[in-house]
């Protein structure tokens, strides 16, 4: 061959190989290496704006259940006279249908929304001790068995037995600004052995019931002796009450501005003065 072809050949053949020598140099690596997915390039993952944020302090983050309580009426068919005569009923102390159990909407309502978990005996004692002959002086020995079964099956943080008193207006009505409310007596038997109990419990809702309403609360009685029934079932739980709400005179909106009330007031109380 010769030399001019030989130049020219040698020529073509650098033209040729030079671009594959200069990704070589520029890019050494590329041949020992393996490409990385996205996803997998760090161990962190990605962190949005929305993710970064302080954590909460963990009593804020903790659930609290909801305290329960068990709801009953020994004197079923206690009636408000002033309720009865508005809805043009027969006056009357007591009755079938619209009496103190009627308002079991109303409580399960106002004490949900303190977060209060509300169940009731779905039992008629009144209608029972009729079919039953029994007499009205029989009344807490007829509904025992009945809370006895309720107690066996749940826990109660508040045993609530409901009535409506018989006292008049001038010893069972509160004025207090602009508006009226039905007040609450509790009253406690005490010819148990652990009543100690008990009062202690209803003198604390009571004090929180007067924090809200000044006077709201007739106060706590221990009714045992000749005459009473001196234990009124809260033999069965340190946690049991009997309330009086109102008395013949009292009108539904005292009634319904009271268990308002009732229901903060336990709320409060669960709150601030019984450990969970």
């Amino acid at each position: 061959m010769s030399k001019p072809m030989k130049h020219l050949t040698n020529l073509l053949l650098l033209l040729f190989l030079a671009p594959i020598i200069i990704a070589t140099i520029q890019t050494p690596l590329l041949s020992n290496e393996t490409e990385v997915p996205k996803e997998e390039t760090t161990s962190t993952p990605v962190v949005y704006a929305a993710q970064v944020q302080a954590k909460p302090a963990a009593a804020e983050t903790q659930i609290t259940e909801p305290k329960k309580a068990f709801v009953y009426f020994t004197h079923s068919h206690e009636a408000y006279p002033s309720v009865l005569e508005a809805n043009n009923e027969k006056i009357a102390v007591y009755h079938t249908e619209q009496n103190i159990s009627s308002y079991q909407d109303l409580i399960s309502d106002q004490f949900a929304f303190h977060q209060l978990e509300t169940t009731f005996l779905e039992v008629d004692n009144m209608k029972e001790m009729k079919a039953n002959n029994k007499k009205f002086t029989q009344a807490y020995g007829a509904v025992r068995p009945f809370i006895i079964d309720a107690l066996a099956h749940s826990e109660y943080d508040l045993v609530l037995d409901l009535h409506r008193d018989s006292a008049k207006s001038k010893i069972t009505t509160l004025k207090s600004g602009d508006n009226s409310y039905a007040k609450l007596l509790f009253v406690i038997g005490g010819e148990h052995a652990n009543y100690s109990s008990n009062q202690q419990l209803a003198n604390n809702l009571s004090e929180q019931l007067n924090k809200l309403v000044p006077g709201i609360s007739r106060g706590v009685i221990v009714k045992k002796g000749k005459g009473v029934d001196g234990v009124y079932n809260q033999d069965l739980s340190k946690n049991s009450l009997l309330v009086e709400i109102g008395g013949i005179e009292t009108t539904e909106e005292e009634i319904n501005r009271t268990i308002s009330v009732l229901a903060k007031a336990v709320s409060n109380l669960y709150t601030t003065q019984i450990p969970s």
